[in-house]
């Protein structure tokens, strides 16, 4: 695996719907263990009372930004959150997300590159400042120029039967066919965003049909101004609040704050795989973004036989994969993914192939 893509802010806003991962994880549950990413990942699990939450990334400015979401969610009331942050509908002013920032109680070497961060933003949000977001940001002018204002004018839609409408009688298909043709492959997002970091598909179809696929599975579950990756992907900013990632629903982000007093946190800089094997208490969840997408080798085939002894009897393993599917020795698991189908089916992304494993007895 390349560090070129690991080793700085990749992610703020998040790009997964941690939606599924909620609604796996039961309540109550001892020990979770999350890649930590933006943070965003980890707010829904929160939210379900883990007596200890585990957050690790191989990034130190990812657990620095983890960190800071945890402690915006312990200090600030939703409409606050929002607007440090930089979701629609709320604002804050850039002197007043400075007072906020100077206010938090943050680990010395956080509160250090966070800071520095800001100064260099001059103190305005931060959540378009990762390699993936201003990623996305270049792609919509890039898509502009194929498909003119019809990604704007998706996302006017408020009534569902006028958007279908549109989306089947006026939108430019082969105009938007040729942007994913173009657009959605390795050598564009090595460019922008990978460094060479890119998997490697084993999936059996292109890449252009891949993104059409999931872009069709998108379009089919209703508006798009609900879509926090849609309102990205076509203007270039989340603009409609009704869109807003599933960590910043107002009920999530309450359960989250209320329940964050009564939770073990622990932030952990290092490999995911390593950590697991020297914890000290058995986990009961593991919530592996989509990091196995990028493995090879050895660990490709045994990481879930590497880490089967630090796992409680009957934990849960939930992996996203991006664009292949790893040959992993499964043989202390049970595949119940096809229980959680519904959930795959609503999932806002549509980008990954989601599994669900249960740790024999």
């Amino acid at each position: 695996m390349s560090k070129n893509y690991f080793n700085q802010l990749n992610y703020v806003l998040g790009n997964e719907d941690n939606s599924v991962e909620f609604n796996i994880l039961s309540e109550g549950t001892n020990h979770v263990l999350a890649a930590a990413g933006s943070g965003t990942r980890v707010i829904p699990l929160l939210a379900k009372s883990p007596r200890l939450l585990t957050c690790v990334d191989v990034s130190r400015e990812q657990l620095f930004l983890t960190e800071l979401r945890i402690e915006s969610l312990r200090s600030l009331d939703y409409s606050r959150y929002l607007g440090f942050w930089g979701y629609p509908p709320e604002q804050l002013s850039t002197t007043e997300r400075e007072r906020i920032f100077s206010q938090f109680t943050l680990s010395k070497d956080a509160a250090t590159y966070l800071e520095n961060l800001f100064k260099v933003i001059k103190w305005n949000a931060i959540l378009y400042e990762g390699k993936w977001e201003r990623t996305f940001v270049s792609i919509s002018r890039l898509l502009r120029l194929f498909i003119g204002g019809a990604g704007t004018r998706l996302l006017d839609f408020a009534e569902t039967s006028d958007y279908f409408n549109y989306l089947e009688n006026r939108f430019p298909r082969r105009a938007w066919n040729c942007a994913l043709f173009l657009l959605g492959n390795s050598a564009v997002f090595n460019a922008l965003l990978y460094r060479g970091s890119f998997p490697k598909k084993n999936i059996g179809k292109s890449h252009y049909r891949f993104y059409q696929n999931a872009f069709d599975s998108l379009f089919k579950q209703g508006l798009a101004r609900n879509n926090s990756f849609l309102q990205l992907l076509f203007l270039g900013k989340i603009a409609f609040h009704e869109g807003l990632p599933f960590d910043c629903n107002e009920e999530i982000y309450q359960r989250a704050k209320l329940r964050l007093q009564s939770i073990e946190i622990r932030y952990v800089w290092g490999d995911i795989i390593e950590t697991i094997q020297k914890t000290d208490t058995p986990i009961d969840f593991i919530s592996f973004s989509d990091i196995p997408s990028y493995f090879e080798g050895p660990r490709e085939k045994s990481f879930l036989e590497d880490i089967k002894n630090n796992l409680s009897p009957g934990a849960l393993v939930v992996i996203r994969y991006y664009l292949k599917i790893t040959d992993t020795d499964l043989s202390s698991f049970s595949n119940i993914t096809s229980n959680h189908t519904s959930l795959m089916e609503k999932e806002k992304m549509q980008m990954y192939t989601i599994q669900v494993l249960k740790k024999r007895p």
